[in-house]
């Protein structure tokens, strides 16, 4: 490891501990921030509707960011703030309301193929579903993140989407 790299990694462990620090103080107040959780030994991270929101510093140490994860641990974007506040606050905005819908696409695009084997609801999500291939890869369409799938003649919302392994397709 050189010098500047042991440097940056320093740097964000600071950003890292600040931060847990700064969460615990401001677990009773009403604060923006007091949802954020310490992690309990990993870097603070915050449940929202779509996900989980996880406070990490930049690859330089100089900055903080927060990155989003799906349930099941899918990477949905990466926003960097120049304090903690800023991140605390605006991650905890972003976790509630989930990505954007060019970052819903750009995560689909670079986990999922096209002929991904798919569950989907075209309607209210209730029930079994549908099952299906994708025919196309993930686009913004109308200001949603979308995809076509086989046995369908509209796109569906990638929200009523869910991939599922080969052996469930029909």
């Amino acid at each position: 490891m050189t010098d500047e790299e042991y440097e940056a990694a320093s740097r964000g462990i600071d950003l890292i501990e600040r931060a847990q620090r700064s969460i615990y103080r401001r677990k009773y107040t009403d604060k923006p921030g007091n949802d954020w959780s310490p992690g309990h030994g990993e870097h603070p991270w915050h449940v929202g509707t779509y996900g989980k929101a996880v406070l990490d510093y930049s690859d330089d140490g100089r900055r903080f960011q927060v990155n989003g994860y799906t349930y099941d641990g899918h990477h949905l974007y990466r926003r960097e703030f120049a304090t903690l506040d800023a991140a605390l606050r605006n991650g905890t905005r972003v976790a509630r309301t989930g990505p954007t819908p060019a970052e819903h696409v750009e995560a689909w695009n670079a986990t999922y193929p096209e002929g991904q084997a798919v569950r989907y609801w075209t309607g209210v999500k209730e029930g079994p579903g549908q099952t299906g291939r994708t025919r196309s890869a993930a686009r913004e369409l109308c200001g949603q993140a979308a995809v076509w799938v086989s046995g369908h003649g509209a796109y569906v919302k990638l929200t009523h989407v869910q991939p599922i392994p080969e052996t469930e397709a029909s």
